[in-house]
């Protein structure tokens, strides 16, 4: 007999014993001998469901019927009586056979992951969150047997330095380290706050682009699933992950390790003007200030500074930061606006250093990441339509013939007026520039006027970057062991371009950086040319 009949057996004798006690008559009749109508009236069951009984026996005619011999339900009704089995749900099952722990995960999660006062990004990314949790078929991340894993305490103590890297948790509740029985709801609460963490620490809060259309420094997030699993994967250095999607950069390490200097010192004493410089080596207190203050009242500005201003500035130069690559390159090109400076480094070690002019505040040089591919030595200039017709007409009064006769070649194309400059000492260009295909255009160039280097605040430009002793900075970017010494790309001067490629792409990064940490130690701030890190700090909450 197989399980599903011995099945049937049990539930048809359950039946028919529970439909034997229904029809059972009182033991005490109201009347000897019962009335033929009471016998045969129909039973409880068939009345309740108003079914019709057509009998196949013969009428009981005797009066003196007993009510204690009636004969079971299912003799009287002459009907079969069958088991059906039941058809069982299988997630109730499924549900029935979890662990308690995973039960209470899944009823805390259902509650977790649908809470309606949360905006839209919370949604997004809790549901990311309770998708991961499905997939690891409930399984927790931090809690096993009732306590809190290495790695959630690992975790646990690294969200509580979050601010040191500038980061803002507060609208997410961190549960209790020391907590002796953590709950489920501990258990969400504690990976929403690490995939929060990963997210801001590789720049969630801010999009670039919506600091300026020029800003072309591009974002890139983890999944917050996956940061999760990574940072509940480390064990007991799972603090150590969590930290490392910050930017591992020197120049961020330094500028994170200012931070927490100054907000120690601001709680015990005011900070003195030793922690921050105007300037140091070759670049002079000018540099730190416009120049139409004067020397005294900008070193009276900048000792007057509080920590706390410092601090949003160190915080909003940390989260451009951010924005950068995570791998700059061993070799690369660094060009930081706000400092008019560029530095090749090969190594980890500055080779070359020296001044650029930079876009003046109406027309900014964009923010980006590229590669340095080849220089063109003896360019023409391609004179941009937004100069040709804010600028060079206007100043011609619309006479084309006349900006031909200044030496520049005039021609149309496509019915547009296409006007270039030859090669030659009073080139825009000058002698030589340095290509990177970006969609800004810009680019890297000599300059016929080198004295605006001497300038402190050199912003002149449209948008390209004009490089100081660029011949010196050829020889720094082609690289020892290439054959182009500064003296052998000074020979290619003449009247035609002469092109040089790189042996392999350099990497370059035109930044923005209106605080950093110099060889002494002390904070370097610099003028917010284009308001940009005033933008920063107000996203970030810090004040305009």
């Amino acid at each position: 007999m197989t399980a599903g009949e011995k099945a049937k057996r049990l539930l048809r004798a359950a039946l028919a014993a529970a439909a034997a006690s229904a029809f059972a008559a009182p033991a005490v009749a109201a009347q000897y001998p019962p009335r033929r109508a009471e016998l045969f009236d129909p039973p409880p069951l068939i009345a309740l469901f108003d079914a019709v009984r057509v009998p196949t026996r013969a009428p009981l005619d005797n009066p003196n019927f007993a009510v204690a011999d009636a004969a079971p339900a299912a003799v009287l009704l002459d009907v079969e009586l069958r088991a059906e089995p039941v058809k069982l749900d299988p997630l109730d099952l499924a549900w029935s056979l979890q662990p308690e722990e995973k039960r209470d995960l899944a009823l805390a999660l259902d509650a977790w992951a649908t809470t309606g006062a949360l905006g839209p990004e919370r949604h997004r990314l809790r549901a990311a969150l309770a998708a991961a949790y499905a997939a690891r078929d409930l399984a927790p991340f931090w809690i096993e047997n009732g306590e809190w894993r290495a790695s959630a305490r690992a975790a646990l103590a690294r969200l509580a330095l979050a601010a040191d890297d500038g980061l803002d948790l507060r609208a997410y509740a961190a549960p209790d380290a020391e907590k002796a029985a953590p709950t489920a709801a501990d258990e969400l609460a504690l990976s929403e706050a690490i995939a929060a963490y990963a997210l801001q620490a590789r720049g969630a809060r801010i999009e670039p682009e919506r600091i300026s259309r020029l800003v072309g420094a591009k974002t890139t997030l983890p999944d917050p699933a996956l940061a999760v699993a990574e940072v509940a994967g480390a064990g007991a250095t799972a603090g150590d992950a969590l930290q490392a999607y910050n930017p591992t950069h020197y120049g961020y390490q330094q500028l994170r390790e200012k931070l927490i200097e100054l907000r120690t010192q601001r709680a015990s004493a005011p900070a003195s003007d030793g922690l921050y410089a105007a300037a140091t080596g070759n670049v002079t207190q000018s540099d730190v200030l416009p120049a139409s203050k004067s020397k005294r009242r900008r070193a009276a500005g900048l000792a007057k500074a509080s920590t706390s201003r410092i601090e949003a500035e160190i915080i909003a130069n940390m989260e451009r930061w951010r924005w950068l690559p995570r791998d700059l390159g061993e070799e690369r090109v660094e060009v930081n606006i706000p400092d008019f400076e560029l530095a090749v480094v090969r190594n980890g070690e500055v080779t070359h250093r020296t001044r650029v002019i930079v876009g003046k505040e109406a027309t900014p040089t964009p923010i980006f990441s590229n590669a340095l591919q080849y220089l063109i030595v003896n360019p023409y200039w391609n004179v941009p339509p937004s100069i040709l017709n804010k600028e060079m007409l206007p100043k011609a009064n619309g006479d084309v013939a006349a900006i031909a006769a200044s030496g520049f070649n005039v021609s149309y194309r496509g019915g547009k007026l296409v006007v270039r400059q030859p090669p030659g000492e009073r080139n825009a260009l000058g002698r030589i520039k340095f290509m990177f295909p970006n969609d800004f255009s810009v680019y890297l160039h000599d300059t016929p006027s080198r004295n605006l280097f001497a300038a402190s605040h050199r912003a002149f430009s449209h948008g390209c970057m004009r490089v100081d002793a660029p011949f010196a900075f050829a020889e720094a970017v082609l690289g020892p062991g290439s054959g182009w010494s500064e003296s052998r790309v000074r020979r290619l001067i003449g009247g035609s371009e002469r092109y040089i490629n790189l042996a392999k792409p350099l990497p370059i990064h035109i930044e923005y950086f209106t605080a950093y940490v110099d060889e002494g130690g002390r904070i370097v701030l610099r003028p917010d040319l284009y308001g940009y890190s005033a933008r920063v700090r107000k996203a970030l909450g810090l004040g305009a």
